[in-house]
């Protein structure tokens, strides 16, 4: 069989150009950091037309130098030894019961203004995580507090003279993940619309209701079925770790039995269902590439692209909210609402409908390309859903690019602000002083990084599928990655609204952080 050709010189060449040209011409415009903006004389046209000059040629130089056969993924792997990472397993697994249930007793026993709550969930865990997750590699097998809990939970079922814990439901096949799917749109909605989602009762209560919610899904259909399924950070940080360097794959092919995304024994690597059924001796971690592990991804569906095309709407909704063509908007139908529904109601409806709205069109707009797509392929799976499941994960670098760039600095004091509220629990947010350039530069570069490995996936997936025509048949999706590089980037550059000095001290150490 013929082996995939490695990248020239030459080509590497080009790589670098398109980045180094974005970078030049991004820099200029306005720059959401920690500190004080600073506009470039340089127009905003420039820098546009410089993001997708490079992301267009990223496509051009993945035509050329990509060439990859119909046979398994191949890519360097280091093992990493067994014992060391059960050790750490354990490490992670009491760390997450503690953090976790430690936010939750953090919110009921200080209350009033301490932050900790909110700095567990919404920076560490919901922004955090993700994060550590692209850089690093999915960390939750181990840290979930969910697996633990219910793994305790079964122990002492057993102990009773149980034979299981569960009520032995079947989950419905025609669920697949929506469930999760409507798990990530309500976290997005507490996060981005609820008010006063960062007091310490509000984040105590969600904590709680959502850990009541996974333990009775867990006891209604079993760990296995719920986990893969419907469990947000499970479905999440599964997907967000293919992007990282750490894999794990299965060394025991007894533990891909019945397994129903249908993975292979013989190379199973970070399947869904797998990495919950299988037990930790039976998978081995592994250190690839970045961007490896998505070269796995073989099958999806409509729900898996509903979550990763609602992870990347939500980012950009959270962005776009804090632009002027935004808030002009908004102003307009607060205008028209709350003369009927009365100012709070409005406000809600106004946040929902944007983020619903964002969410729909991002799905209606990918679901139309990947048709196209599909009718340019010659041969083309028989379904609609199997291709926009298999190409909605090649949006993933982009989503994890725009995370980094607009949660980076968020995490960053998070990091910062530990020490102080380990001597004060309602200690303010230190000031962080880091060089705005500093921030634009690595924002933009994780920004341009993360098109251009979507453009270099989505040609694999051509070059699988399509392999008598893949140039033709991965130009709509690679047109709408360049479209959306300038929709975000023009994002970006518009000036914040919102006065962050306007704020109380805690919104403030949030919001400041999590618009840069």
């Amino acid at each position: 069989m013929p082996r995939p050709q490695p990248r020239t010189p030459r080509g590497l060449l080009a790589a670098f150009i398109a980045v180094a040209v974005t970078l030049v011409t991004a820099l200029p415009v306005l720059g959401h950091a920690v500190g004080r903006p600073f506009q470039s004389p340089i127009p905003v046209w420039m820098q546009l037309a410089g993001a997708g000059i490079a992301v267009a040629a990223s496509f051009a130089v993945s035509a050329a130098i990509v060439k990859v056969s119909r046979d398994v993924p191949r890519y360097p792997h280091l093992a990493v030894p067994l014992l060391p990472s059960l050790v750490i397993g354990w490490l992670l697994a009491a760390i997450g019961v503690i953090w976790w249930y430690g936010a939750i007793a953090a919110a009921f026993v200080i209350g009033g203004e301490t932050p900790i709550p909110a700095l567990g969930l919404w920076i560490f865990v919901w922004v955090g995580l993700p994060i550590a997750a692209e850089l690093l590699g999915n960390p939750w097998p181990s840290l979930s507090p969910f697996r633990t809990t219910f793994a305790l939970l079964e122990r002492g079922a057993r102990f009773l003279g149980f034979d299981r814990l569960d009520l032995g439901l079947v989950y419905p096949p025609g669920a697949a993940r929506w469930p999760a799917v409507l798990l990530l749109f309500a976290g997005i909605w507490s996060e981005l619309v609820l008010p006063g989602a960062t007091e310490a009762g509000s984040v105590g209560a969600l904590m709680i209701g959502y850990t009541l919610v996974t333990l009775a899904g867990m006891t209604c259909f079993g760990r296995v079925a719920w986990l893969r399924n419907a469990e947000l950070f499970e479905v999440l940080l599964g997907w967000l770790g293919r992007i990282g360097p750490l894999g794990r794959r299965t060394v025991e092919a007894n533990a891909c039995a019945g397994c129903a995304e249908r993975c292979r024994p013989a190379r199973c690597i970070d399947c869904p269902e797998c990495a919950v059924a299988a037990e930790p001796t039976e998978r081995r971690p592994e250190i690839r590439p970045w961007f490896a592990g998505l070269t796995e991804v073989r099958t999806g569906g409509w729900s898996d692209a509903a979550f990763i095309l609602l992870a990347l709407a939500g980012v950009t909704y959270d962005g776009f909210r804090q632009t002027g063509p935004w808030q002009e908007i908004e102003n307009r139908l607060l205008s028209v609402l709350q003369p009927d529904i009365g100012g709070f109601e409005a406000f809600l409806a106004v946040g929902t409908l944007g983020l619903l709205g964002a969410w729909l069109l991002f799905l209606l707009v990918f679901a139309m390309g990947a048709a196209v797509t599909r009718r340019l392929s010659a041969e083309a799976p028989p379904r609609l859903g199997s291709v926009v499941g298999s190409y909605a994960a090649t949006l993933l670098p982009i989503a994890g690019g725009y995370m980094i760039a607009h949660y980076g600095t968020l995490v960053i004091q998070g990091i910062v602000w530990v020490p102080d509220l380990t001597r004060d629990a309602v200690a303010p947010a230190p000031p962080v002083e880091i060089p705005t350039s500093l921030i634009w530069y690595l924002s933009v570069l994780a920004i341009v990084v993360g098109h251009i490995a979507a453009i270099f996936l989505s040609h694999r997936i051509a070059l699988r599928d399509a392999p008598e025509g893949p140039i033709r048949a991965g130009i709509p999706l690679a047109s709408l990655m360049v479209a959306y590089t300038v929709l975000s980037l023009w994002i970006i550059a518009q000036p914040i609204v919102a006065d962050p000095t306007a704020v109380e001290p805690q919104a403030d150490a949030f919001s400041v952080a999590a618009r840069n």
